[in-house]
């Protein structure tokens, strides 16, 4: 018994000391990337830390270090490397590897024999692949971009649906003589398959309905990306929980593959309640209410109700896709409005119904709206009815609308109305806008925007306030209250103009990813004849980018005005 105790004691003591050995591996002489990929192949480098280590095992592994070495080296391309090894005693218990590597030169594609089936050939998305390869005759051969070009033809082919593609022949032939590789690839396709039948499981909306959603028809060729467009479009429509899109089961003496659909709806109704607070609005609140779907049909209907310090808003809208119901509708409104600003108060009662449809790049929206208006404008109560027809368009340019690196948004408006067609008044309006974000460098943006208008009527002092044209606030000229500026009357009270004048430059920049400052000069009014005198402001601005879109927080001196006061601006909302 006290023979095995004193053997356990005696095992553990000498464990204790083996485990204490401490190594270093030095490497000199290539850089990082090819230091990186060596330590992984290398034994003694890979165990160096091993419990178990002693003196004879690391000699071991010391031994065999200069085929790993030429082994890692291989790989990009280096066939004649010279190293240099050297394993020293620094302690009784401290050891240290020294490997000093020359690769030597490396080794080039003498040559580059490709051949790609003809349809293959004749695909342009192939054709650019082709062009971008990342090896050629006479390039340093390395062993990574060779099995990345194989995986991007796969890649590509599985995408264009050439599901049967394989390679014919896949060889490198390394001439140490000559010190060349020759590569050969021979990459056949196959037949490229068809979109087949699209099987749909699911209960939620009408089988037409969701087939108008689908952008490729049975018997056009297969592409990747057609399928990620009808994912992305069900995902987008709002009527469904959960979306997969997948490719079915190749059939036997068919060109065709057949595609699943599953779709699990969406929560019948969804509701929505928001805080927020701008200078232009004071403090505000929004309760939303929403049926995303209310029939097969697919249509919609959602209200929403908003508060501020400036009054209050109630809205409906019963929404009807037709056409390409991924982006055109049918809307049906109703609502109410109570705004009081500086210059006047209104209250507006709408009924309506429009039609929102994409043209190419274009957003295209064409109403004709119902309105009832009492208002009041610089002590003058009036009340107005006008049935109002309306188109507009915008466009918009950018990758990302929230967050703009470089990005332009452009739109347009025309509406009016006619005592012929249950109006009080005529008039005919026509408004624009413009806003350019363009990048100087990775930290400063250049943020420039202009906004213009015009009515055309005999009958000014007829039309209500949310006609007439007003300036001033945190988007349009900042120094100024919302809505502040404009024509005023006789007791200097602001009226409103017949046309618009409104432009800014701002020059922003970004600290970090999160924060920045931002010089910005305003410029603008609401006039009634374009020799009137525009209203200046500037100042500078804080930014931060929050989870829920950038905060501007803007302090502004009104310089038109006496004494230049300074006046407080706080936005939030998307870039474009």
């Amino acid at each position: 018994m006290l023979r095995a105790l004193l053997t356990l004691l005696a095992c553990l003591y000498s464990t204790t000391l083996v485990a204490q050995l401490n190594v270093n591996v030095v490497i000199s002489g290539i850089d990082k990337p090819l230091e990186d990929n060596i330590r992984l192949f290398l034994s003694i480098e890979q165990q160096k830390n091993h419990a178990l280590i002693s003196e004879g095992r690391l000699r071991r592994l010391h031994t065999k270090a200069n085929q790993e070495i030429a082994s890692a080296l291989q790989p990009f391309g280096y066939y004649r490397s010279v190293i240099k090894a050297e394993l020293k005693k620094l302690t009784n218990d401290h050891w240290q590897a020294t490997y000093i590597i020359n690769p030597g030169p490396p080794i080039t594609i003498g040559e580059f024999n490709f051949v790609i089936s003809k349809e293959m050939g004749e695909d342009e998305e192939f054709q650019s692949l082709i062009k971008n390869f990342s090896l050629h005759t006479d390039d340093v051969f390395n062993h990574v971009d060779y099995e990345n070009i194989k995986s991007d033809l796969a890649r590509l082919a599985s995408d264009r649906g050439y599901f049967n593609a394989r390679f014919i022949e896949h060889r490198i032939d390394i001439d140490l003589d000559a010190y060349v590789a020759n590569i050969n690839l021979n990459y056949d396709g196959g037949p490229r398959f068809n979109f087949g039948e699209v099987s749909l499981q699911q209960d939620v909306l009408d089988t037409e309905l969701i087939q108008r959603y689908i952008p490729f028809e049975r018997g056009s060729v297969y592409t990747l990306n057609q399928l990620i467009d009808l994912q992305q479009a069900l995902n987008d429509s709002d009527y469904f929980q959960t979306v997969e899109v997948s490719p079915g089961q190749l059939q036997p003496d068919s060109n065709e593959i057949p595609i699943n659909v599953i779709l699990t709806p969406r929560r019948q109704h969804r509701y929505s309640f928001g805080l927020g607070y701008g200078s232009d609005t004071g403090a505000r609140a929004k309760f939303g209410w929403q049926i995303p779907r209310l029939n097969t049909s697919g249509h919609r209907f959602d209200t929403e109700t908003r508060v501020s310090e400036l009054g209050y808003s109630l809205s409906a809208q019963y929404r009807v896709p037709v056409l390409n119901p991924r982006t055109d509708q049918m809307i049906y409104s109703a609502g109410v409005v109570h705004e009081t600003t500086d210059s006047s108060e209104s209250t507006i009662r709408t009924i309506g119904a429009g039609l929102k449809r994409s043209r190419r790049y274009w957003r295209e929206s064409i109403s004709l709206n119902y309105q009832q208006e009492d208002y009041t404008v610089a002590d003058v109560h009036g009340n107005s009815t006008l049935l109002m027809p309306s188109v507009n368009w915008n466009r918009t340019w950018g990758n990302n609308f929230i967050y703009t690196i470089d990005g332009l948004r452009f739109d347009i408006g025309l509406r009016g109305a006619s005592k012929d067609l249950m109006s009080d008044t005529d008039f005919f309006q026509l408004q624009g806008g413009i806003k350019a974000i363009s990048s100087l460098d990775q930290h400063n943006r250049l943020i420039t925007r202009g906004n213009l208008g015009s009515i055309w009527t005999q009958e000014f002092n007829q039309l209500p306030s949310s006609v007439r044209f007003f300036a001033g606030g945190a988007q349009s000229v900042r120094g100024y209250a919302y809505q502040s500026l404009g024509p005023v009357d006789a007791t200097g009270q602001v009226i409103g103009g017949r046309h618009l004048m409104v432009g800014s430059i701002e020059y922003e920049h970004n600290f970090n990813s999160h924060w920045g400052l931002a010089l910005f000069y305003d410029g603008g009014n609401a006039i009634d004849n374009l020799a009137d005198k525009l209203e200046r402001g500037g100042g500078f601005g804080l930014r931060w980018k929050s989870p829920v879109g950038p905060v501007r927080i803007d302090l502004a001196s009104a310089l038109s005005q006496k004494d230049q006061p300074w006046r407080l601006h706080i936005n939030i909302g998307p870039d474009l």
